[in-house]
């Protein structure tokens, strides 16, 4: 039975890890051992999932990284550090010996370590996605742009660490190659994607199920959602995503606009709720006093994380950044989008979501109260959204249900690794 160990991310980002808890489902129902490995911090993602989960890279990104942020330089994303470690053996226990994994599928975001693995490993790889990029945005152009990045004679001694003695000196174009021959899984329907004839990925690129539904590996329920909405309530959903250090202030400040919305007259049958993220939820507790003075309105209830899909089952409409994580979830529910792009490739999908008709955008970040109610109006009584919806929903649904050795993705791991 072959081995597989999924690492979708370095960091604690729950919309790049979450789609492989699908994945990892349909592996194992269709045969195979399936191993998630990640920093501590990490392991809190999938462990709900009972999944397996091998804790890597501990004295470096030690439990509380995410929010300490400790590493020099501060607030860079991503950093170097575990680099020469891992080309010095640190991952050799998932790598080596009688239980070494067969295969190793790894998010777009960690395609540089996901390439020192492949050469002092040779071990062979899948490129999991989880955001719709650009076809030349290449896996080996984000390697290849950290390599340029860092000094010099980093990522020179990086290099000839890894690849054969007779290849020292090899130049950071040769050296990434091989991130753009092996396959890519892109967790989104085609459908959903731009159209037009520039926008076309290599061949061994291939749209997948849109992993998202997720179930325990085990088989046994899933724990209840900790959100309590009141009954009879017309549920908005907010969200600024998983990344949302990296526009701290646009998200704040989005939050804060929603909940002055919540305020305005007429807003009494509705209840918001927030998925603030932990930074931001410490900062509005303090700020908005709550657990004494409670300045925010009592329709109105934020939480560090939620799970989205259980809130998304009742929701009415949901006003996000615009990750693809939450889009899909908002599609696979039927629930009409707003969507106020925050960066990143959110302004992209925010065009997507134009395009195919599933919401309505704002042109603008900064939000009056009533704009947003002239948005939450646009969305929730458009026939046009929810007809586009349920179209959506069903290309989704067509992927999604197919029996596991029968998805797109586990034929395309069947391709590299042997069953």
């Amino acid at each position: 039975m072959s081995k597989v160990t999924i690492w979708p991310d370095i960091y604690r980002e729950q919309g790049h890890w979450l789609p492989c808890v699908t994945l990892a489902k349909s592996l194992k129902d269709a045969g195979y051992t399936v191993e998630f490995m990640g920093i501590p911090d990490t392991q809190s993602i999938v462990t709900p999932y009972k999944a397996t989960f091998k804790t890597i890279l501990s004295d470096i990104y030690p439990t509380g990284y995410s929010s300490e942020n400790k590493l020099q330089p501060l607030d860079q994303r991503w950093k170097p550090a575990h680099l020469l470690p891992i080309t010095r053996g640190a991952l050799d226990s998932v790598f080596t010996g009688a239980g070494a994994t067969n295969l190793l599928v790894s998010g777009y975001f960690t395609a540089l370590e996901t390439l020192l693995i492949k050469y002092k490993y040779g071990t062979p790889f899948v490129i999991v996605t989880t955001y719709l990029r650009h076809p030349n945005d290449l896996p080996s152009l984000h390697a290849k742009t950290k390599l340029l990045y860092m000094p010099k004679a980093l990522s020179r001694a990086i290099i000839d660490a890894v690849v054969p003695a007779a290849q020292k000196g090899m130049s950071i174009d040769d050296f990434v190659k091989p991130l753009d021959l092996q396959p890519e899984i892109i967790p989104c329907a085609k459908e959903f994607d731009f159209t037009d004839k520039d926008w076309k990925h290599r061949p061994n690129v291939k749209y997948v199920e849109p992993m998202i539904v997720r179930a325990t590996l085990d088989g046994t329920p899933l724990p209840p959602d900790p959100t309590n909405i009141p009954p009879g309530k017309k549920l908005i959903f907010g969200t600024s995503g998983s990344m949302v250090q990296d526009y701290e202030f646009r998200a704040r400040q989005f939050f804060l606009n929603l909940i002055a919305m919540m305020q305005t007259q007429g807003m009494d049958a509705y209840y918001l709720v927030l998925a603030v993220g932990d930074k931001l939820d410490a900062q509005l507790r303090v700020e908005l006093g709550v657990d004494k003075t409670n300045l925010f309105p009592p329709n109105v209830a934020w939480y560090p994380w939620v799970s989205q899909l259980d809130v998304m089952s009742t929701a009415d409409v949901v006003f996000m950044h615009g990750g693809l994580a939450t889009i899909k979830e908002s599609i696979w529910e039927q629930v009409p989008i707003v969507i106020v792009p925050h960066g990143k490739d959110q302004m992209d999908n925010a065009l997507r979501i134009r395009r195919t008709g599933v919401g309505v955008v704002s042109e603008i970040t900064e939000l009056a109260p009533l704009d947003l109610r002239r948005l939450l109006t646009e969305a929730t009584t458009s026939t046009w959204v929810r007809r586009n919806l349920a179209k959506m929903q069903a290309l989704f649904a067509t992927a999604d249900n197919k029996p596991a050795a029968q998805k797109d993705s586990v034929l395309t791991i069947k391709t590299v690794v042997m069953p």
